[in-house]
């Protein structure tokens, strides 16, 4: 019984033996990242190769290789790879119209074990001048922007809203962009903090629409410094706080406030700079609705001639009742300009139309 043990245990080695002993490719990669550095957008493609030696006992053959984006070309023999023998393939970049960081991929297909295999190339191209300038349009010296305003859009009382700006070191040394000034509504945050030369960043914003008891356009200016010791650029934002009327019940919309404005149109006529004359005009503002009106803002924008005076924001108004609004127009801050066209905007509680403007208009005398 024990010799049948015995022979029973080898045939059955002997089987697994033969069976770990089968014949296959197998490749062995002796490097699957590239570092190109900085490389200049005009060089024009620059490649580098990857070699990879089959440790196995049959020919080896590369069935695929893709790149992830058009920029990128891999190129290789499709011949099969003997027993022992090197495959070499080669990968192109074009950085033509490509400024900035990149890393891309190329995913290898293979009859041996690992199956697929991804190699990556990576680097910094640094833009010409033209495409800087193009991509890039403010120019603050060692760095460039994409734009100098921030536009968030509307955003609801009690939300958030994100928004961007992408610069470009266009300088040969790493910088270190920083702000400052910044308003208690927004937060700023730059990325990376230290910048290559030749590689991209973002000035990453974020407005708190709590942080502010404003409605309607809200702005909000600070200053961005290109690197340490450098002169500051200053980067603006805006936003339009709204509020939200989107849970109240179909009675609760019959039930109210109505803000009625008694013009759209103040005209104070021809101006005189000279005459340094404060000229006044007013306007009403009615419920005509059954719940309470609350006007939460009245602004001016357009003109640092026109002001608004006595307002209270959040200023209550009953059913009924009307509210008298004062418009005073310095006519000395009008000088040298060919006319007044600014606009008041109105911001209530009434769903229907919580937005509401009365353009001030003349005609500035020579």
């Amino acid at each position: 019984m024990k010799i049948y043990c015995k022979i029973y245990i080898a045939v059955i080695a002997l089987l697994l033996s033969g069976i770990t002993s089968v014949a296959a490719p197998v490749m062995r990669w002796l490097g699957t990242e590239y570092n190109f550095g900085a490389i200049e957008e005009e060089g024009g493609v620059v490649a580098c190769t990857f070699l990879a030696v089959n440790d196995g006992d049959e020919p080896l053959v590369i069935l695929n290789a893709r790149a992830n984006c058009g920029c990128t070309h891999p190129s290789y023999s499709p011949r099969p790879v003997e027993p022992g023998d090197t495959f070499k393939i080669t990968v192109g970049y074009d950085p033509k119209g490509r400024p900035g960081r990149f890393e891309k991929y190329v995913r290898m297909e293979t009859n041996a074990e690992p199956k697929r295999s991804v190699l990556t190339i990576s680097g910094s191209v640094v833009a010409s001048p033209e495409t800087a300038a193009t991509r890039f349009p403010v120019d603050l010296g060692t760095v460039r922007l994409r734009d100098e305003i921030i536009v968030y859009g509307e955003v609801f009382k009690g939300k958030t809203a994100g928004a961007y700006i992408e610069g470009y070191n266009t300088s040969n040394d790493s910088v270190r962009p920083y702000v400052d000034g910044v308003p208690q509504h927004l937060m700023v945050k730059i990325v990376p903090e230290t910048v290559p030369p030749g590689e991209q960043f973002v000035i990453s914003t974020v407005a708190n629409s709590y942080r502010t008891n404003e409605w309607g356009p809200v702005t909000g200016d600070f200053d961005f410094y290109p690197d340490m010791g450098a002169h500051a650029a200053r980067l603006s934002t805006v936003l339009t706080i709204k509020e939200d009327f989107s849970a109240l019940t179909p009675e609760q919309l019959r039930d109210a406030p109505v803000a009625d404005l008694s013009v759209s149109k103040l005209d104070f006529g021809v101006i005189n700079p000279a005459s340094g004359k404060v000229k006044e005009a007013t306007f009403e503002i009615a419920n005509t609705g059954k719940n309470q009106l609350i006007v939460r803002s009245i602004k001016c924008v357009g003109s640092g001639a026109v002001t608004i005076e006595n307002f209270k924001p959040d200023t209550k108004i009953k059913s009924g009742k009307k509210l008298k609004i004062t418009v005073k127009m310095d006519s000395k801050e009008l000088a040298g300009k060919p006319l007044l066209n600014a606009k008041i905007t109105v911001i209530t509680n009434d769903p229907e139309d919580p937005s509401q403007t009365v353009r001030v208009v003349g005609e500035v005398s020579k």
